[in-house]
């Protein structure tokens, strides 16, 4: 961000008070001179948008402006892409292309080296020859690449579909979903909107390349052969299109397209009950997620012994088992939500993922992890494991079956969230989350009461749900300072480390160290932290990583943070802070429930980039504690 967006963004999450140049000038690095002319530009640009007084700086809440953020680069870099996926042959005009996206050449050519810096596949380049943006390389691999940006760019913009119907022109996107769709169940085949979405992609991209006179060459070893099922709904599709739109595909690229279709599953599978699943699935798959999930049961306390779910692990494990042959991945565009909003729930697909590896003697890769994590994740939303149960007491006047006719209605509409008992006298010392009284006079004296009407109103129902609502509030907030109290270890803190000689790897060694050195961990404490690490990064892009064991088998419980300096790349995310993550198996539970709070907050960059400012232990607690109630 430029110094003006982080203004903005820091004012708009500091919208309900007044906030000083001095803290905008930590926050932003810079000076308060700096800050000031950038606010008059601001208000220059949007008169009155930032209110000025003795007390600071207040964002206008009457002017509504959207924060700027990344998306303004993210967009330019989409039109790059796509613009290099139309004319990768011949290369698009650098001049031409700063006109169309309204930059100067100096901010193209930063935007262009970005990507290049991303590039992972080595066989393509991207280059600029006489004023002429190229993707050099092998035609597979420059697919490979265009695919890889496309995810990137619909994974946290959700755009993809347009950037694919943008790219692909007068092929209509639906029509090609229609038919693909339309073949599949002809096969009894069924497939869900990720699959769906990265079998249209690979179409897109194949129809740009042949339009462009760049087709695939058969090579000697075909991983698809002729007359295989996957092979034919290949062809099918790949006729129809020809037909439609005049596209013809090489036997090469009906033979790649092919490799999409492997461990679909059919109808007939998916609806199977688990005394028929081994009709559909390898007894050894089976065999290795019943060890598995008993694993799980044992390292996170988490029982997954349910056997819809268990049928959808094992169909799903069969199709990633034929994938992992060819190496045909499924993308998944929910990957980074799901990492930063279910953290737990990923940590398990990872620790499962893991041991399937190893049972089942294959790879693959995050994306199907993610998967996984959705299956899992599905089950322990459908099991409703909310952890702050409240006691509420009723006190009303009977008039003949008056009480039991309200316990009963309470009981119907708030189970979930409380007990209710009836309290039997005015006097009892019993201790109530909340009361809920027909007496006006004791609704007034006893704190924490409600007053409700003989006959429940809607309004009574509202206030009852918004007092519940804030009461659980408060009491997990109440649990998460205690825990960041417990949790986070002073003697494991360090703080502005100066990282010009440190990678990720001499980080954590550094750090796993310390904690073996206070019994929190053992001695092979570091191996685990290394396999977690290669079976998915740590990093986020807000600018934290948050390195921890495939296993919770610590000695005891704990976080050890670490602050830099200056950012480092972690697995290509620009990182700041490192909590290292230590739990016990006697914890894991409550410390569950505290490592998913504590991951939404340091997935907001600018909470990230708070709490790497921090020049103490004490107030890196106290800003933490502070982003929990800011993030009500």
């Amino acid at each position: 961000m430029d110094t003006q967006k982080e203004i903005l963004a820091y004012l708009h999450k500091q919208e309900n008070k007044w906030v000083t140049s001095n803290e905008l000038a930590d926050f932003c690095e810079c000076t308060t001179r700096t800050i000031r002319n950038n606010i008059y530009k601001i208000n220059e640009a949007t008169p009155g948008l930032i209110k000025s007084a003795k007390q600071g700086y207040q964002i206008n809440p009457s002017i509504h402006l959207d924060v700027p953020t990344e998306s303004d680069a993210a967009e330019r870099k989409s039109k790059l892409l796509l613009a290099l996926i139309k004319n990768s042959t011949k290369g698009v005009d650098l001049f031409d292309l700063a006109d169309i996206l309204f930059i100067s050449e100096v901010t193209l050519k930063k935007d262009i080296q970005q990507l290049k810096n991303e590039l992972k596949e080595a066989d393509v380049q991207i280059i600029i020859d006489k004023n002429q943006v190229k993707l050099i390389g092998k035609e597979r691999a420059k697919r490979k690449y265009m695919i890889s940006l496309l995810y990137e760019e619909g994974g946290y913009r959700e755009s993809i579909k347009n950037h694919i119907q943008e790219m692909i022109e007068f092929v209509s996107i639906d029509k090609l979903q229609s038919i693909v769709k339309e073949v599949l169940a002809n096969e009894s085949i069924t497939t869900n909107q990720y699959s769906m979405m990265n079998i249209v992609l690979h179409y897109a991209i194949s129809i740009v390349r042949i339009q462009q006179g760049n087709t695939l060459i058969e090579t000697q070893k075909s991983l698809i052969q002729k007359h295989s099922k996957e092979y034919e709904i290949s062809k099918k599709i790949a006729e129809i299109l020809s037909e439609e739109y005049q596209i013809h595909f090489s036997e090469a690229e009906t033979k790649q397209l092919g490799l999409l279709y492997v461990g679909l599953q059919n109808e007939q599978s998916a609806n199977a009950n688990q005394a028929e699943l081994d009709q559909f699935v390898d007894k050894k798959i089976i065999e290795a997620l019943k060890i598995v999930l008993t694993n799980v049961e044992e390292t996170y306390l988490i029982d997954l012994q349910n056997e819809q779910l268990f049928i959808k692990l094992a169909i799903h494990i069969q199709s990633l088992y034929y994938r992992s042959r060819y190496k045909a991945y499924t993308r998944n565009l929910s990957l980074l939500d799901i990492k930063t909003s279910y953290p737990v729930t990923f940590d398990i697909a990872v620790y499962i993922s893991s041991l399937l590896q190893e049972k089942l003697a294959i790879d693959f890769n995050e994306d199907e992890i993610s998967f996984i994590a959705l299956h899992i994740g599905s089950f322990l939303e459908s099991e409703n494991r909310d952890y702050i149960r409240l006691e509420i007491g009723i006190l009303v006047d009977d008039y003949h079956d008056l009480k039991t006719n309200m316990l009963k209605k309470l009981r119907a509409l708030f189970e979930n969230e409380a007990t209710i008992k009836v309290i039997e006298n005015e006097a009892s010392e019993e201790d109530f989350d909340i009361i809920l009284t027909t007496n006006r006079d004791v609704a007034l004296e006893k704190a924490g009461s409600i007053f409700i009407h003989p006959l429940l109103t809607t309004k009574d129902i509202k206030k009852i749900t918004s007092r519940i609502q804030t009461k659980k509030k408060i009491i997990e907030n109440n649990l998460l300072g205690q825990q960041i109290d417990h949790y986070i270890v002073r003697d494991l803190y360090a703080n502005q480390i100066d990282p010009s000689e440190l990678t990720p790897a001499k980080i954590r060694e550094q750090m796993v160290s310390k904690m073996e050195k206070q019994a929190f961990v053992t001695s092979n404490f570091k191996e685990k932290v290394e396999k977690r690490e290669q079976m998915a990064p740590t990093s986020f892009p807000s600018g934290i990583a948050i390195p921890h064991s495939i296993k919770n088998d610590a000695l005891r419980s704990g976080v050890s943070i670490m602050t830099l300096q200056e950012p480092i790349y972690w697995n290509d995310v620009k990182v700041k802070i490192i909590a290292l993550v230590a739990i016990s198996k006697k914890d894991a539970n409550e410390f569950n429930d505290f490592f998913e709070k504590f991951v939404e907050i340091v997935s907001e960059p600018i909470n990230a980039k708070r709490l790497s400012m921090a020049e103490s232990f004490e107030e890196f607690i106290q800003k933490l504690k502070m982003m929990i109630e800011e993030s009500e």
